[in-house]
């Protein structure tokens, strides 16, 4: 909302719901639009963050100790960051669908970028991963996303995560855009390495994004849940059981009992025991 002091209190707020990193969109109606209408004028007064603000957020950051770094929406945003030293990018799916050119100026930089893929089929991805392959940039992590707001369970697509996986051989991870932690939780157990979840101090604020993103204490308990499934998942094949499972295996153990006095020398029955 245009406010830099909620922006501070998000980064707060992110940093202690458990969160790794802050992402802010780097958005200016003037970059992007030529003769824009009233409507996109007014969605862009709640949504443009002035360029002075990206080194007091990115100062503010590294004070709390989380990562800091953006999704550039245009060409100059990018050396925005560089001249910030941001160690990572985020390619939107807006920017990944339809233009190459911020594509390619990233990926020169040889740095890892988390590409979405909201807006792209196999053929536009393939592409995107040509260009990064061409500057010799390996260091991508593919998010599958959908790109509607918010995004109905039925058209998920989960099964996407392994998709692409198996056709670029590369890490996986999932943008989420349902109005809930379930789906996050889910992608994790599939193997997704990085989540991207909006976040909100208030879902009650005028905040375009409001109907996707989780609340402080809804977030915590997404990365809650998000821990305990990477720890569900650790280890490999289960060729002897845990020492708590020997003990009540033990415990549960089926006796053959003599239920009547036999003298020595004395045969036995199965009806005796």
């Amino acid at each position: 909302n245009c406010e830099i002091s909620l922006a501070y209190e998000l980064i707060d707020a992110a940093f202690e719901s458990g969160a790794d990193a802050v992402k802010f969109q780097s958005i200016q109606i003037n970059e992007l639009y030529y003769l824009p209408n009233e409507a996109t004028k007014s969605l862009h007064s709640k949504l443009d963050l002035d360029g002075d603000w990206f080194s007091k957020l990115k100062e503010y950051s590294d004070k709390r100790g989380i990562i800091f770094f953006s999704s550039p929406t245009y060409l100059k945003a990018v050396d925005t960051m560089e001249e910030l030293g941001v160690d990572i990018y985020k390619l939107a799916s807006a920017q990944i669908g339809t233009f190459p050119q911020i594509i390619e100026k990233v990926a020169k930089l040889q740095k890892t970028t988390l590409l979405s893929t909201g807006l792209v089929t196999y053929g536009g991805l393939e592409k995107v991963v040509k260009i990064f392959k061409a500057c010799k940039n390996n260091k991508f992590v593919i998010l599958h996303c959908n790109s509607i707001y918010p995004t109905p369970y039925e058209k998920v697509d989960l099964n996407l995560i392994n998709v692409y996986r198996n056709m670029f051989g590369k890490p996986v991870g999932y943008s989420d855009h349902t109005s809930d932690i379930y789906i996050p939780i889910a992608a994790v157990s599939m193997g997704a390495c990085v989540i991207e979840k909006h976040f909100t101090l208030d879902r009650q604020k005028a905040t375009p994004d409001a109907c996707v993103s989780l609340e402080p204490d809804e977030f915590n308990k997404m990365v809650t849940g998000i821990r305990n499934v990477e720890q569900a998942l650790k280890g490999g094949e289960r060729t002897e059981i845990h020492n708590e499972e020997k003990k009540f295996k033990n415990s549960i153990i089926y006796r053959l009992i003599l239920e009547r006095d036999k003298r020595q020398g004395e045969g036995f029955d199965i009806e005796d025991f």
